[in-house]
């Protein structure tokens, strides 16, 4: 069976990583889609001013199945971002949905924008679910909140061969389709005679699900791992919150929009953490990009400033661009309640030291007999 069109396979982020035009007209969309379903709106915005722009005067052809796409044939669900990318001249138009929105562009170059891609590619991980029964194997491929399912295989799985040709497909298909962990569900006895037949890398991260059986809908075996997901994904949140605010009283990272801006544009930010669904209208500068909360005078050129509806959003490419992790906090509380965007620095910051206490400046101070000398600060 092949994959549905919105599926994102490994070797269709390889090929979409290695394409290259000899001129600029590879057009890239990255549509975010808010739960109020105003994103046709913004979208319709993007493609006005893509069509007025000179330099894609040529891609009529790309904006208008691109708007078709957008129009009548995307689909919103629970997904968050919207990715078409464009290039008629040489037979290119891939699409793809992502569980985390991005800022709104709608560009063109030689190349494709895969920074998002690039941003989410160490935070979920690509599954493979094998549904193992007595005479039948299903096999279902799951990442980021999609999924597709495979051939299946039919045959005796209740004896050695069987089960044997099952793991061998089971790690042909993990060279071939690059999945990070398999999970395993089967009947207790089945599973018993497969794990010692698999192959080592694949068990050391096996996973285990006896709830889902070689006829569990696709749909419920989605939900299961999302389920799965969103716990993992809880755990990790915590920790990383954790860590953020214990360096930030270190001076290894820092909170606020303020302080956080200055410290991506520095090239000071080694990680960036924002509250998902936080937005902040800023400043941009027009001729060096650079931004700010209110200043109406670019401290580096000092042009005048333009209003930006979002600026935590302009913050995050700049942070792509520069290279840091960008990570969106979903479920820790403890974050909004302190700060809605922090930055782990590369570098700690250099803080002034803590102002000594009255008992330190008395045993600094103090007579010989013990009195408090008339030196002592008052």
């Amino acid at each position: 069976m092949p994959p549905t069109p919105l599926y994102l396979s490994a070797a269709r982020i390889e090929a979409l990583a290695a394409f290259r035009s000899l001129e600029p007209d590879a057009v890239t969309l990255h549509l975010a889609v808010d739960a109020g379903g105003l994103y046709p709106s913004t979208f319709h915005q993007l493609a006005g001013e893509a069509r007025r722009d000179p330099r894609m005067k040529s891609l009529g052809r790309d904006l208008d199945r691109i708007e078709k796409f957008i129009a009548s044939e995307f689909i919103p669900g629970p997904h968050r971002l919207a990715a078409v990318y464009s290039c008629a001249k040489r037979g290119l138009f891939e699409t793809f949905v992502l569980p985390q929105p991005f800022k709104s562009a709608l560009t063109a170059g030689e190349t494709l924008d895969l920074r998002p891609l690039a941003a989410l590619a160490g935070q979920y991980n690509r599954y493979m679910a094998l549904l193992l029964g007595p005479v039948k194997a299903r096999f279902i491929e799951l990442h980021m909140g999609q999924a597709v399912e495979l051939e299946p295989m039919t045959g005796d799985f209740e004896g050695v061969d069987g089960l044997g040709a099952v793991a061998l497909h089971a790690a042909t298909l993990s060279r071939e389709r690059r999945y990070d962990r398999l999970i395993l569900g089967a009947p207790p006895a089945l599973e018993a005679g497969f794990i010692p037949l698999l192959d080592p890398a694949l068990q050391k991260d096996l996973i285990l699900e006896p709830v889902m059986g070689p006829e569990r809908p696709i749909e419920a075996v989605l939900e299961r791992v999302l389920h799965n997901e969103r716990q993992a994904r809880s755990v990790r949140e915590s920790v990383l919150v954790h860590r953020l605010l214990d360096e930030a009283r270190r001076g290894g990272a820092v909170t606020g929009l303020d302080a956080v801006t200055a410290a991506v544009q520095q090239g000071a930010a080694a990680r960036v953490l924002v509250r998902d669904g936080y937005t902040k209208i800023g400043r941009a500068c027009p001729k060096c990009g650079h931004l700010s909360v209110a200043n109406r005078s670019c401290p580096w050129c000092f042009c005048a400033t333009d209003m930006v509806l979002d600026l935590v959003s302009e913050l995050g490419n700049k942070a792509l661009d520069a290279g840091c992790e960008l990570y969106r906090v979903m479920y820790d509380t403890r974050f909004e309640g302190v700060c809605r965007i922090g930055a782990e620095l590369k570098v700690p910051l250099n803080k002034p030291a803590a102002p000594p206490t009255a008992r330190a400046l008395r045993g600094v101070f103090a007579m010989k007999d013990g009195k408090p000398s008339p030196l002592r600060p008052r």
